[in-house]
């Protein structure tokens, strides 16, 4: 009976986990130096939530080369402990705690391909809840070319 426990606590802990990501889909054209647009690209962003901030990212152009690699949005972490006590007892000493997350509103990354890299700055439209949210920014290829990105 313990066993029978022990594995469905598992595999609940293993659903819980893997339903802790999130994949969210961005759109983009590649510019070339010359201001014409040449092709289609497709991000795909996936968040793990009890990650440090840090999302793997793939850019697939419609050539077919593709560019793997992170975005990482920076974000602070405050904590606060206050002690206090009641003056009539000592016996009420109590302390508090809080902690806050700032989110900052830049996603920041580098891409690599098989012969050339990507470097992504996206503006998060709501930076606590990641990519899925929404945001606009802009990639550069290494050879020159712009990538304008929506998610």
């Amino acid at each position: 009976m313990k066993t029978i426990f022990k594995i469905g606590v598992c595999v609940a802990a293993v659903a819980v986990l893997a339903g802790c990501q999130s994949t969210t889909t961005g759109q983009g054209r590649v510019v070339s130096k010359d201001g014409k647009n040449s092709q289609s690209v497709t991000f795909q962003v996936t968040e793990e939530f009890l990650d440090d901030g840090a999302a793997s990212a793939v850019a697939t152009l419609s050539s077919g080369e593709f560019f793997t690699g992170k975005l990482v949005t920076e974000k602070k972490q405050t904590e606060s402990v206050e002690d206090g006590f009641f003056y009539d007892d000592d016996d009420d000493d109590f302390f508090s705690s809080s902690s806050s997350t700032t989110y900052n509103s830049r996603a920041k990354g580098v891409l690599f391909s098989a012969a050339r890299s990507m470097q992504c700055q996206i503006t998060l439209s709501n930076p606590s809840s990641g990519f899925s949210d929404g945001g606009v920014g802009e990639c550069k290829i290494s050879t020159g070319e712009t990538v304008p990105v929506q998610f």
